[in-house]
Formats: structure tokens, sequence, C-alpha cells
């Protein structure tokens, strides 16, 4: 039987700020370090991608530039806190710089874009070999849920599809079948699909998002590792499963 390629996608664990963000920077350095601290998907690179997978990983902040956001304002609704691509605004709503179009162009042209033409790429390359299964990794926690009906009954596990397949079925019974509290697109939704799939879907490509509860993982070291060991055994069961 063919095997499936696992693509792991892990935009967020970064917390690296490059020279070029702390120009216009109007809040302590210290609090900015905090922010970067609490937004970032702490120890996911290290959670999700310690295996043989391919990986597409970010390797800057999410504060400096989110990657999983649209550039267009109008279609990304984070982008009226100050969260867009760009981020302007903390999670509490303090400014610490104010937006400049020649520094987003800058950022956007020389990091958003780049990033996302390799992920094209590298998708593209497995799924013209085989099924591919992108594995959007993430983390989360209640402080920076910004909506507030979205706070309240969290899981353990979150897992985000962009429309039900067997892919988001299996990977949903299988942390049931551990015994975690699991909850389909809450309290985020969707998965990563690469630019070059979105005007042109390719039926050999696949994407689910597992969002893990920081509280699973962060709190020690015992648990990380067996989370860790968990989520490995799925990534061995996801080359295997049928498609469709």
């Amino acid at each position: 039987m063919e095997r499936n390629n696992v693509l792991l996608y892990i935009p967020h664990s970064s917390e690296r700020l490059p020279r070029e963000f702390f120009s216009d920077i109007t809040m302590e350095k210290n609090k900015i370090e905090e922010f970067c601290h609490l937004i970032a998907d702490n120890q996911t690179d290290n959670l999700f991608g310690k295996n043989r997978y391919k990986k597409v990983v970010f390797k800057w902040s999410r504060i400096f530039c989110d990657v999983e956001k649209f550039i267009d304002p109008n279609k990304e609704e984070m982008a009226a806190f100050g969260m867009g691509v760009i981020y302007t605004k903390t999670n509490l709503g303090q400014t610490f710089r104010k937006f400049s179009k020649p520094y987003a162009k800058k950022v956007i042209e020389e990091f958003y874009i780049p990033h996302h033409k390799k992920l094209d790429r590298i998708a593209q390359s497995l799924a013209k070999k085989a099924p591919t299964i992108l594995v959007d990794c993430h983390s989360f926690s209640k402080e920076i849920i910004m909506f507030d009906e979205r706070k309240f009954g969290l899981p353990d596990i979150c897992v985000g599809f962009n429309e039900y397949s067997a892919t988001a079925d299996f990977v949903l019974k299988y942390f049931r079948e551990l015994g975690y509290k699991v909850k389909e697109n809450y309290p985020y939704s969707g998965s990563m699909i690469p630019d070059c799939f979105l005007m042109r879907p390719n039926p050999n490509f696949f994407s689910v998002m597992i969002e893990v509860n920081k509280k699973l993982y962060l709190e020690s070291r015992e648990n990380f590792k067996k989370l860790q060991s968990e989520i490995n055994a799925l990534l061995k069961k996801l080359e295997q499963i049928k498609l469709n």
C-alpha cells in the first residue's frame, strides 16, 4: 500500500525577533518579550517536530510577522485588534507600534511571501508523489483567546478542518480514544491550505489542524514527553490511513 506523505506546518513556535522589529517600538523590551512568550505556541516545534517528517517552520515570532493571517485586513478578523499580519497591539489592546505602510510592505515582501512560496513548493512536490496530509500544528491557552464566547468549555485538543474528511475523523477518534476532551473547530477553526491549492484544489492534498491546550504539556516534562509520543504515534498512523 502506498504511504501518505505527512507535512508538518509549524508557524507560531518561535519567540525570536529580528532587528527590523525594534524600529519605532513604543513599549519596554521586557514587556514585548512577555507578550511574545505569551502569544507563542510554546515548544510546538519540539512537541510535533522531533521526527523525520518534512517540516515548514517559521523561524520568527508571530508578533513580528504572522504568516497565518490574511494580508488583506478586510479578510482578517484579527486586524481589527491590531493583530493581523503585522502586530501593532498586544492581546490586552496596548499599542506598541504605529502602523507603517513602508514597514508592513518590507516585512510582507521579505518574510511573509517567501515563507508561503516555500510552503507552496514543498506541498506541491509532496502531493505529486503521493497523497499528502498537512498537519497544522498549534497550541492555545485561555489567556490569548480574543473572543469571550470562545473562552468557555475549552477542550484538551481542538481539531480544525475546512471540510469534514477521513483525515479529520481519524484524528478526532484517535485523541478521544486516548481519553482527551476533544472539540471540532473550537476554539479555533479551519486548517492551513497552501496558496497554490486555494484556487486549484488538489485531490491528493489534505489538511488538518491540531491545537493543543498548553496546560497539557507545559506543566511538566513527563506530560510533555507523553503527549509528544502520542503525537508521533498519530503521525505514523496518518501515513497509512485511506484518504477520501
